[in-house]
């Protein structure tokens, strides 16, 4: 745990004794495993390993709360979408039909309310949040290494992570550091040659197509901007502006797609991990080792 203490720069609580620690990593050869690159780009092998992870804590809430007299489903995480899968990121259906989600905001498509919740009656709803996720002042801050992120101790979802993880902390570090390192190498991305490469074909594509912006980032900002004018003007123009919205951005992802945009962004990120600090690469090291030994809890869970 000593590049988990230093990672946090402070004390954070102690580990939790009643839990089964997962075993101590390997002293950091110096290579970074394939699975510690996917942790940080988030693609490869990351999001069936997260799912499996996610799945699980699932099922282990869903026993917690039913012994405490409560309905929880133990249903099967979403896959979360690979960044080098290009298809997913792009989205062009998406895209076909809310461009960019300047001027026409996508309908939320996530589940409809849960029942075994919404059906609650005040007080029922109250001790369920307490057996879910336990006193509001059980909680600890853990340093991610660009902030900080609130972990519950008690209740059924702390329980569920601690059980795979043998304490929380883990748990929180092991989810949001790669993500803050990913963070880190954000700079530098745009000035590699093969993602620079990329980006002029990108350009020569969306010039074909009669756009002469320089960067995805730039064709959204301009739009933004001709929004924010017809609005202080109050033009009434918006089924114009939505069409020429979304014709930017389906050309946008298109060029994308045509330049492998965001593969290339992924394979470059994993070649700059080798650039981070070694302390950092450390601490990578340690979170792939214990991410390896969760999902060995994960899957004899699922296999029950």
């Amino acid at each position: 745990m000593a590049a988990l203490a230093a990672a946090s720069g402070c004390a954070d609580a102690q580990p939790d004794t009643a839990a089964t620690p997962l075993p101590k990593p390997p002293a950091f050869s110096g290579r970074l495993s394939p699975e510690a690159l996917d942790m940080v780009t988030r693609s490869g092998s990351w999001p069936r390993a997260q799912q499996t992870l996610d799945t699980a804590v699932n099922k282990l809430v869903h026993r917690c709360m039913k012994d405490k007299g409560f309905a929880y489903p133990a249903k099967r995480a979403p896959l979360p979408t690979s960044l080098d899968d290009t298809a997913a990121v792009v989205d062009l259906p998406g895209r076909r039909s809310h461009g960019y989600a300047i001027a026409t905001t996508p309908q939320q498509s996530g589940p409809p309310p849960a029942p075994y919740y919404t059906d609650l009656t005040p007080d029922r709803k109250r001790l369920f949040d307490l057996a879910f996720s336990g006193p509001s002042d059980s909680g600890d801050d853990v340093s991610t290494g660009t902030g900080t992120v609130r972990v519950r101790r008690q209740g059924c979802d702390a329980e569920a992570r601690r059980d795979l993880t043998g304490d929380v902390t883990v748990w929180a570090r092991m989810y949001y550091a790669p993500e803050a390192l990913n963070g880190r190498l954000d700079a530098k991305v745009p000035r590699a040659r093969e993602f620079t490469t990329a980006m002029s074909a990108w350009r020569l594509c969306m010039a074909a197509r009669g756009y002469a912006y320089r960067t995805p980032e730039e064709a959204r900002d301009s739009l933004n901007r001709r929004l924010l004018e017809n609005n202080r003007r109050n033009e009434s123009s918006k089924g114009e502006f939505r069409k020429r919205e979304k014709a930017v951005a389906v050309a946008d992802g298109e060029c994308a797609i045509e330049a492998d945009v965001p593969g290339t962004a992924v394979r470059v990120r994993r070649a700059l991990i080798a650039t981070l600090p070694k302390m950092d690469q450390a601490f990578l090291a340690e979170l792939a080792s214990y991410q390896s030994e969760a999902l060995k809890r994960a899957e004899a869970i699922l296999r029950r």
